[in-house]
């Protein structure tokens, strides 16, 4: 028999009986749909880790710090290391490494000024020096503006703008949802409750303002803000300050890990900071520079623990989020079992009910069996044919499954981004203010800013598809073999 031929039977006897048919068929897309949908949640729980750990920052980053003096083996004693320009530049020689800076901070008090007669005032401001040649390797990025390209210029953090008080108006401030929580809510006397304000503009432009930097080696803060918060301890020493006028050329995109100062300070780079320290301190300056941190960035997530490893070798204390990755991942592989092992019950159920529609089939067609034997017909033909049956019951319930489960998958994504719109790292304004477009494909292929409950892999619909139609041939082998076994005299006398 050509394989045509099968098709064209297979397909008439499938249909002969077509209720039994659909029947089983349907336990195969409930089947397929539960395993489907279930690793379909486990992966949206993944997909939120990551969205997690991402807002964390840069994962690629690995911080060296020194946990007080260090030394290390070799094989001629023991050698005292520091995290000084000769460190940084054999991290830069290490393997899988794609950029090294320094991380500085500024050791004193500072006081940012701007308006006329200094009228706005950001107190205890955070000042850090970076290696500036390596500030796109590193994975810095640029909210507005350009990297400082004259003397006096100096990179800006996101929200400092917003550090600003109005020293007119009482230390009025304006405010902003940084995404992480400050200035989240003011507090409402009439309601007694915590609201959250509307976003405001800050005081002024930073990047069209020129902005005064106070401090100095006794310098305790701006006199007006000391006063106005109980002096904080004391007075301070005015006598000795240093003032330096500045222009920002950029801002900053905040970034947690690579510096409190890209949220609220002052970047710089890292020789400017030793000529702002050398002012201040010039005794400080005559001092070996060392380094508070320093950031090694690795060229892809894979390369960090190697990266890392070699890093504690060479007697350095590090710290990555390679250990809370690894730990999340293994919570939701476990999670993607339990839940893979649920759906896999109800595909179970679908294949003992193909299973029995092909023995239910073998005995109905036991005559059919017997003609087809004395005309003939090669047994393998037979098996093939009964296979081929099987296979079909499984093939298309799997791939009305997948269709099913896609539809699904998309709607819980939908209602979530409609009604649950805080879960998605987006204000409920936000997510009103989308179109029904927006919100579909944001829903179907998620997004920078988008966390979805149900993601559906390509390749989890291809498995699913594979792996029903494995099913049906799987259980429909036992009924095919008793089909070719059957005498063909025997078979040609039953009646039934």
């Amino acid at each position: 028999m050509r394989f045509g031929d099968i098709l064209r039977l297979c397909r008439q006897n499938l249909w002969r009986r077509k209720s039994r048919t659909i029947l089983t068929v349907l336990g195969v897309i409930v089947g397929c749909c539960s395993i489907v949908l279930m690793v379909s949640l486990a992966q949206g729980i993944n997909e939120r880790n990551e969205q997690t750990l991402k807002q964390m920052g840069d994962l690629s980053i690995v911080t060296v710090y020194m946990n007080g003096g260090g030394t290390v083996n070799t094989g001629s004693g023991t050698e005292t290391i520091k995290l000084d320009d000769k460190a940084i530049e054999s991290f830069r020689q290490i393997e899988g490494v794609s950029g090294v800076t320094p991380m500085m901070n500024f050791p004193y008090n500072a006081t940012l000024k701007a308006g006329a007669g200094g009228r706005y005032v950001a107190d205890y401001v955070q000042i850090m020096g970076i290696d500036m040649d390596q500030f796109e390797r590193m994975g810095y990025k640029l909210k507005d503006g350009a990297m400082p390209s004259k003397d006096g210029q100096v990179l800006i953090g996101e929200w400092t703008a917003y550090d600003f008080m109005d020293m007119l108006k009482g230390g009025d401030m304006r405010y902003a949802n940084r995404g992480d929580g400050s200035y989240s809510c003011t507090y409402n006397e009439a309601t007694g409750e915590c609201e959250e304000p509307e976003d405001q503009e800050p005081f002024f432009d930073p990047m069209k303002t020129q902005i005064t930097l106070v401090t100095g080696a006794d310098y305790q803060g701006d006199p007006s803000t000391m006063q106005m918060y109980g002096n904080m301890g004391g007075t301070g020493t005015q006598s000795e300050t240093v003032s330096l006028d500045l222009n920002v050329s950029g801002i900053v995109k905040a970034d947690g890990n690579k510096g409190y100062a890209t949220s609220s300070g002052l970047v710089m780079s890292v020789d400017d900071l030793k000529a702002l320290i050398a002012k201040v301190n010039p005794s400080a300056a005559k001092q070996g520079t060392t380094y508070d941190q320093v950031l090694v960035k690795a060229a892809d997530l894979t390369s960090v623990p190697e990266v890392e490893s070699q890093l504690k070798s060479m007697g350095y204390e590090t710290y990555s989020y390679e250990d809370m990755r690894k730990s999340m991942e293994e919570q939701t592989r476990s999670i993607q079992i339990i839940l893979g092992g649920i759906g896999a019950v109800s595909l179970l159920v679908a294949a003992i009910g193909i299973a029995n529609t092909m023995v239910m089939s073998v005995t109905e067609r036991t005559r059919e069996i017997g003609i087809m034997k004395a005309l003939g017909c090669y047994v393998r033909d037979i098996r093939v044919m009964f296979l081929t049956e099987a296979g079909a019951i499984g093939f298309f319930g799997g791939l009305i499954g997948c269709v099913l489960s896609g539809l699904i998958s998309l709607g819980i994504n939908l209602i979530g981004m409609t009604y649950f719109a805080s879960m998605y790292d987006v204000s409920t304004s936000d997510a009103e203010s989308l179109s029904f477009g927006e919100r579909f494909w944001q829903a179907l292929v998620g997004g920078e800013d988008v966390t979805r409950f149900s993601v559906i892999p390509w390749w989890l619909f291809l498995f699913a598809i594979l792996f029903s139609t494995l099913i049906g041939l799987l259980f429909g082998f036992g009924p095919a073999n008793k089909a070719v076994k059957i005498p063909a005299l025997d078979a040609i006398k039953n009646s039934e």
